[in-house]
């Protein structure tokens, strides 16, 4: 059971240090580096959250609408990824909290019998976290949950279901806690976990050797599939998963390109310069009304528009 003071564990700093220096090496060897392989995909099912995070700029900056997925667009995710023998990690998380979507458990369900071999995890924020809604998901597929700290202290009610579910329940117990609150506030972002989402956050951090985002696959709650899941404004649209297969969206030129550039290093979009750049804020949220959220950033001139051509250098 993760401790009710929250504190990082020594496997989070080791991994943030030990990235940094195998991601030198992968900048350094591109050839080892494979743009076609989808390590994971964030799927947002509703924008809905309990909080206004400092370093959540949909939420704290932003007034972005509760918007839920359809369940078609969700059913054509998973039919791409079954289709592909997907293996690898879906997390049920973008901007919004998971445990507001009461379709969870269901949609879990479908999941699990689609991707037998994926691991499937939600991410929430612990506020509407019970101990018979953790078992729920438990038992609809979820392997894991990843417990996310916005508080200088964890609730008494959370650390008491928290304790009730180690104790009754220790082989159904897989809850991994990050103190974000710690890692915003007292230790100003050191070990580089925090995201400045290009910009739009007051997060400063030293800039990475090349992008690890861009390996997974990010989401919206309409569908869009994204650059990465740090365009919290989806400015960077390659395609929509509910009109056209995830996979054959991912695969496509102009998505390999920019990813092999951000993989690389390289900043193919404004986004990716002001995020790897490691400045804090610098881009004024758009006030501006929008479906979802107002694009923030303009430098992509249409749908699958392949980033500049003299940035495609190894």
């Amino acid at each position: 059971m993760p401790s009710p003071s929250g504190k990082l564990t020594w496997e989070l700093a080791f991994s943030q240090r030990f990235n940094r220096i195998f991601d030198r090496l992968l900048a350094a060897l591109p050839f080892l580096l494979d743009p076609l392989r989808m390590k994971a995909v964030a799927i947002e099912t509703t924008t809905g959250c309990t909080r206004k995070c400092a370093y959540c700029p949909p939420h704290s900056a932003a007034d972005i609408p509760p918007l839920l997925m359809k369940r078609g667009t969700y059913l054509s995710i998973l039919a791409s990824l079954s289709r592909n023998n997907f293996s690898g990690s879906v997390y049920f998380n973008l901007y919004g909290e998971s445990l507001l979507d009461d379709r969870l458990e269901d949609w879990l369900g479908l999941a699990r019998a689609a991707l037998p071999w994926a691991k499937l995890a939600i991410f929430t924020n612990g506020d509407l976290l019970t101990a018979a809604r953790y078992l729920a998901l438990k038992k609809s597929g979820m392997d894991y949950m990843a417990l996310s700290q916005h508080s200088e202290q964890l609730s008494a009610r959370l650390v008491g279901t928290l304790e009730a579910l180690a104790r009754d329940h220790p082989g159904l117990y897989n809850i991994k806690l990050t103190d974000y609150h710690r890692l915003y506030y007292a230790e100003s972002n050191r070990l580089g976990v925090l995201n400045n989402k290009g910009g739009l956050a007051d997060v400063k951090r030293r800039p990475p050797p090349r992008c690890r985002d861009v390996e997974s696959a990010a989401v919206d709650c309409l569908g869009n599939v994204l650059l990465c899941c740090n365009d919290c404004t989806s400015s960077y649209v390659f395609g929509n998963a509910g009109e056209t297969d995830l996979f054959r969206i991912w695969n496509s030129p102009s998505f390999t390109a920019a990813r092999r550039l951000a993989q690389r290093g390289k900043k193919p979009f404004e986004i990716c310069r002001r995020c790897m750049g490691g400045e804090g804020l610098s881009v004024e949220m758009p006030r501006a009304k929008a479906k979802r959220l107002p694009a923030a950033f303009s430098d992509m001139p249409g749908t699958g528009a392949a980033p500049a051509p003299e940035r495609d250098k190894p």
